[in-house]
């Protein structure tokens, strides 16, 4: 078998014969037609004409049901007599080739980090194995094909051109079936597997038709649901899924509730952010079984580099009691691990008087805005207005509206502004201006119901490390953060008195406007140096 390094050196020998020739969008289609067109000729054993060679192109191009990637005879001749020299390339090669143009679709691919995780699971009694969609896992397949010598394999695939590479790739290996096929539609495949391999698409806004025989109508949901079916009575699914499949209601409750009932959750293992290149969707690694556990494995993964090579490692792990997760109504991780957390511990198990924010203050979504008008009545708050401590009044838009229709909106003095999506967490007070001001629909508000609370005491709070982490625990993006306004209700936070909760409150008023001053004085000392300094040049 070949090395890494030898498949790369190859790959771009090959790829550098054929560049100008055809779009990189094409390089493993014309590298197939090429091979394919050379195994054929070998077989006619006789010289071929030009004009034979060129005609033999265009069969083989009919062959994959593709276009011939080449735009003239010339160019297909140049390419085919270059590359005669070169080491012959495998029908495995192509398959690993054809990655680039999955890249440039914006396609999944599966790194190695997640094919060896999912292969933990792998224990040596499953002998009919299902790899769903193998075109995400084409740098994997021959290692897995390989190194489980006893295994019957069926891998899928919709894609025409690249069900024919898979056949060519194992033909002489009576253990693979490929077949063509859709794991979204029911009745996808009439066997059942004791493995399934799954990383199915997510985070498309295309939806099944509502007729689909199907719990939810999200395409990953779908895969989850279908594949579930196809497991022999001691099967595993070995599935990667969107964070949606942990909190999100209606169908897709349905379905985590489907899975409780019906199989085993053994396993919910939280993946790196950005594992997956086309994606900044947090991701989430299920094991299922058709067998029984009364224990669910909790694990938050994350990339180390070991001996010169990446694996994903638990950086927090524990377990939990299936009836706690079924009596929790979620499968919201994040919360579970925070409650391992040591200082959220410690916190917990302190005598310190505690609430829940939502039984003290009202929390609610800004509004959608229409058409912004500059000399709008109605102030309106963004994203982009709310800084580390304060709101930058400056820069706001403005709507047109009559009072009533945004008297629900109106912002008050103390109210505490987040944003509900972006990249940070900023928590800033706002203070009445002298015309109506409301947030934007991208704004979380915290108002104090009473005067049990100070929202200058619950900011300190929630910009501390403890706070912050209780945010974090409920928000729902990766790259980009989503917090859902209705989840922070249920934040226990610390609750002195208001006697003491104010005296807290007061310090910090009092610090910040030290520090303001001294930042201003120190920027207006500083630029009135820079400029004395231009005038002496």
């Amino acid at each position: 078998m070949k090395t890494k390094t030898d498949q790369l050196n190859t790959k771009f020998q090959y790829f550098n014969a054929i560049r100008g020739v055809t779009s990189p969008r094409e390089y493993a289609k014309a590298l197939a037609v090429v091979k394919k067109v050379r195994e054929e000729a070998k077989v006619l054993d006789t010289e071929l004409s030009s004009e034979q060679l060129f005609g033999l192109m265009t069969a083989v191009s009919n062959e994959f049901n593709i276009d011939s990637p080449f735009k003239d005879r010339g160019s297909f001749h140049n390419v085919f007599h270059s590359t005669e020299e070169f080491k012959e390339l495998t029908w495995g090669d192509i398959v690993t080739f054809y990655e680039n143009d999955m890249e440039n679709d914006r396609k999944i691919l599966v790194p190695e980090e997640v094919v060896n995780e999912m292969m933990k699971k792998l224990s040596s009694n499953k002998k009919n194995i299902l790899i769903a969609e193998a075109d995400k896992f084409s740098t994997s397949l021959a290692e897995m094909v390989s190194s489980n010598k006893k295994v019957k394999f069926t891998l899928t695939t919709d894609d025409d051109f690249y069900f024919k590479l898979l056949h060519l790739m194992f033909l002489d290996e009576p253990r693979v079936k490929v077949e063509k096929t859709s794991i979204y539609k029911y009745g996808f495949s009439n066997e059942k597997y004791d493995f399934i391999f799954s990383v199915p698409t997510f985070g498309v806004r295309e939806k099944a038709s509502e007729d689909a025989p199907f719990i939810s109508r999200d395409f990953e949901m779908i895969a989850l649901e279908n594949l579930a079916l196809h497991l022999e009575s001691e099967g595993t699914l070995s599935i990667v899924l969107p964070i949606r499949i942990t909190f999100a209601r209606g169908r897709v409750a349905e379905l985590r509730e489907f899975v409780q009932t019906m199989y085993s959750l053994e396993e919910i293992a939280e993946l790196p952010a950005g594992i997956f290149k086309n994606t900044g969707i947090r991701t989430y690694f299920l094991t299922i079984s058709t067998g029984r556990t009364e224990e669910v494995t909790i694990k938050e993964l994350e990339l180390k580099e070991v001996a010169g090579e990446s694996r994903l490692d638990p950086k927090q792990e524990t377990f939990v009691f299936d009836s706690e997760l079924t009596e929790m109504g979620d499968w919201n991780i994040d919360r579970i691990l925070q409650s391992q957390d040591e200082e959220w511990v410690k916190f917990m198990e302190s005598s310190i008087r505690k609430q829940e924010l939502g039984t003290l203050t009202t929390i609610f979504r800004g509004k959608a805005i229409g058409k912004k008008v500059p000399t709008g009545n109605i102030g309106v708050i963004n994203i982009s207005n709310i800084g580390e401590y304060e709101v930058d009044y400056s820069e706001l838009d403005y709507i047109e509206e009559e009072d009533r229709k945004v008297a629900s909106y109106l912002l008050k003095t103390g109210d505490l502004l987040i944003p509900a999506r972006g990249t940070a967490i900023r928590i800033a007070i706002f203070e009445e201006q002298s015309y109506p001001v409301i947030a934007s629909s991208n704004v979380i508000i915290i108002r104090a119901n009473d005067g049990s609370l100070s929202t200058t005491y619950l900011k300190i709070f929630l910009d501390s490390p403890l706070g912050r982490k209780m945010i974090l625990a409920r928000q729902q993006g990766a790259t980009v953060m989503n917090i859902s306004y209705k989840e922070l209700n249920d934040i226990e936070i610390p609750l002195p008195t208001i006697e003491e909760q104010d005296d807290i409150a007061k310090e910090y008023e009092h610090e910040l406007e030290i520090y303001k001053d001294t930042i201003y004085k120190a920027e207006k000392r500083w630029n009135e140096t820079i400029e004395k300094l231009r005038n002496k040049i």
